[in-house]
């Protein structure tokens, strides 16, 4: 009798619980658009939360390589001494590109700005060229001339668009330096207080869930951060190698624009698979116009240092932290990038890596259960 009440009332719970949930999505769809507002407002609000808790993850890694590197017995004091000691080194960094590389980039794009009339120049007698070999009809050069005309009335009404919105987009960047600057402020908070916001994270946790689902909800918050952690690090240290090595061969080869090649090779190197593609044509776009040559030369340097990176340093410093064939790679940067542009790119390998460990570990579990049920039905 008890037994049946029992079933009763979860039976009538789980009713309950998928009406509620059926409730809510018809809700959510049928004010699809106002939900949508809300979370972009929510966002925005604690927007500063999420750049402070990106940031304590970046800082986290090179806190947990000096933990584990200090001679230090006392483990309060140890990791004290090193959440300080990775604050201040990613500061040094940052300091260290302010005065190196911000300087050579404001000469480099003076001396772009300056180059701009003899660029365009050289483009119209370029194209001019290309007409008079081509020997275009009249009736089409009147047309590309038309679309000329059109093309600049439009570009000057676009310019003239935009000149209102500097203000506002002044007022934009102002606040996203305050929320950068608070989310740093977060992170240093975060990175103090780790343990003890674990500590309060599992406690909720195991108050809302049974222990069952607690220990699998460890286990995949432990493999995304791993994952993530490998990634990132592994990501950010060849980053910054190509771009160094990348700026040493401007410089041997005399390559104009050679500081801006190489922090565009570096950042966008960070996109695996499309990122050192993008790189080299965007570079070889700006040393075109200077000399067609050297952006043959770059293009060429380019290639042989991204094979060099993908046979000599991606299996040194990233390793198999995705643990993904480059189909996988492929399918994950592809269509992180369609669904969340370039964030997605980054970040879309990792996230699809964590997923496709997940679905592997499901699969060889359900295969081993069928495979012990198999033994028993032969046994009986």
């Amino acid at each position: 009798m008890k037994t049946s009440i029992k079933m009763r009332d979860l039976t009538l719970k789980n009713i309950l619980i998928i009406l509620t949930y059926g409730a809510i999505l018809v809700l959510g769809v049928i004010y699809f658009e106002d939900v949508f507002s809300y979370l972009g407002n929510l966002i925005g609000i604690i927007q500063p939360f999420i750049i402070g808790f990106v940031l304590a993850f970046i800082f986290n890694i090179p806190m947990k390589f000096l933990e584990k590197k200090l001679p230090i017995s006392n483990e309060k004091r140890k990791k004290t001494i090193s959440a300080i000691l990775a604050i201040l080194l990613i500061i040094l960094v940052l300091v260290i590109v302010m005065i190196v590389v911000i300087p050579q980039v404001v000469e480099n794009i003076r001396t772009l700005i300056d180059n701009l009339p003899d660029i365009f120049a050289q483009a119209e007698e370029w194209l001019n060229y290309l007409f008079e070999e081509i020997r275009l009809s009249p009736e089409l050069l009147e047309k590309i001339n038309d679309f000329q005309n059109h093309f600049t009335q439009t570009f000057l009404s676009t310019l003239t668009t935009w000149v209102p919105n500097i203000a506002l987009g002044v007022s934009h960047m102002t606040s996203s330096l305050i929320n950068v600057f608070m989310g740093f402020v977060m992170a240093v908070y975060m990175l103090f207080s780790k343990d003890k916001l674990i500590r309060q994270v599992k406690k909720f946790a195991r108050a809302i869930f049974n222990e069952k689902h607690y220990q699998y909800i460890k286990e995949v918050v432990s493999l995304t951060g791993t994952t993530f952690e490998n990634f990132l690090a592994g990501q950010l240290t060849e980053s910054v190698i190509i771009g160094v090595l990348c700026y040493i061969g401007c410089m041997i080869l005399g390559i104009p624009y050679a500081s801006i090649a190489a922090i565009v090779i570096g950042f966008t190197n960070i996109i695996p698979y499309f990122g050192p593609i993008i790189g080299a044509v965007i570079s070889s776009v700006l040393i075109v116009f200077v000399s067609p040559v050297k952006a043959l030369i770059f293009l060429v340097f380019s290639t042989l240092l991204q094979q060099f990176e993908s046979n000599l340093i991606y299996p040194h410093v990233v390793g198999s932290s995705v643990g993904l064939s480059a189909l996988w790679v492929l399918f994950a940067v592809s269509v992180g990038g369609g669904m969340f542009g370039i964030p997605g790119m980054v970040f879309g390998l990792p996230t699809f890596s964590v997923i496709y460990e997940l679905l592997r570990r499901w699969t060889n579990e359900r295969l081993k259960r069928k495979q012990q049920m198999k033994k028993k039905e032969e046994q009986i």
